[in-house]
């Protein structure tokens, strides 16, 4: 596995350079085609993913088929730690939205590692204390706000500098439907509106935060 990219991952930035190197070669690369599953909700835990280059996409799945993203993942990323603490199924699957190239490090070498590095423990704690912030923000803008409002805080919280503008990556009204929990049509009308009140603007399929 790429020591260099291991070493820019939060989950192992902590540890020597002996450490990492040991992890790396346990671990092994895999590649996984464009819209491939590379885990499916309620699965059983094999192994943790580094994402190495490309972008995979987390969503969870109902008893009725409706689908809701997470969020989608790009190099320096990582998932499938939670289901190795606890041996519970997956909690969600992940699919490759492009071409993409993943370390694997398997169950048992992951726990080996947590037991003889503390290092990664800690760093795993942060990593989960995150990820429930995350988890909570979501919760609360499910309860609280409206499509629009859940449309608005996405962009925001998609965007990044630019050129000096905040700018989302190039993303679709079909993802961002799945991301809020509401159809197509209904977040056209709300990109539409926004759009209107120059609140965003079209940067081909990304789009810039104004206000």
């Amino acid at each position: 596995m790429h020591f260099t990219l291991l070493k820019q991952i939060s989950l192992f930035c902590d540890l020597t350079d002996s450490e990492i190197k040991a992890i790396a070669g346990h671990g092994v690369i895999k590649h996984a085609p464009r819209n491939s599953v590379l885990m499916r909700q309620g699965d059983k835990p094999h192994a943790l993913y580094v994402v190495l280059s490309g972008k995979v996409r987390v969503m969870v799945c109902g008893d009725d088929g409706k689908e809701l993203v997470l969020g989608n993942l790009g190099p320096r990323e990582y998932f499938g730690e939670l289901a190795l603490i606890d041996g519970e199924p997956r909690s969600a699957t992940v699919t490759a939205v492009e071409d993409s190239e993943l370390g694997i490090i398997s169950k048992a070498d992951f726990v080996n590692c947590l037991g003889s590095t503390p290092e990664i423990a800690i760093s795993l704690m942060r990593a989960l204390s995150k990820r429930i912030r995350n988890l909570n923000d979501n919760l609360r803008d499910f309860a609280l706000l409206d499509v629009q409002g859940r449309v608005d805080r996405l962009l925001r919280r998609l965007a990044l500098q630019q050129n000096g503008e905040l700018i989302t990556e190039p993303i679709t009204q079909l993802e961002i439907a799945a991301m809020v929990g509401a159809s197509r049509e209904m977040v056209s009308r709300v990109l539409n509106n926004l759009k209107a009140d120059e609140v965003i603007d079209m940067r081909g399929k990304a789009i810039a935060i104004l206000k």
